[in-house]
């Protein structure tokens, strides 16, 4: 059987936003699931999200900015797990032209 790992989504830092008006509203999503969102967040602010998604060797992880209109792609960061697990606190950066968002996880042993 393989391995399972557990990735710990802990926080959400805007660093720069996405809309020129009114806040981002971000989701995330891991392998397909919606696993936070969409939130509400201002440039400068954290989020703390305390979630958490089961994987096997890797996993996609998938920042959104969800607008009225068309929804934005601020990117995909991969996590793999026998690399990564039991490493403490770390961040995946999403950088866009208009927007920078980090997320801060963990990946331990499930």
């Amino acid at each position: 059987m393989a391995n399972q790992y557990r990735l710990q989504l802990t926080k959400l830092k805007c660093n720069r936003k996405q809309d020129t008006v009114g806040r981002d509203d971000p989701k995330i999503v891991v392998d397909g699931r919606t696993v936070y969102g969409p939130g509400d967040i201002g440039k400068g602010e954290t989020v703390n999200l305390n979630r958490t998604a089961l994987f096997t060797s890797s996993a996609q992880v998938q920042l959104i900015e969800v607008d009225a209109g068309n929804d934005d792609d601020m990117g995909t960061i991969t996590v793999r797990g026998a690399a990564q697990v039991g490493q403490g606190d770390q961040v995946g950066e999403f950088h866009r032209t208009h927007a920078d968002y980090e997320l801060t996880y963990s990946v331990v042993a499930a």
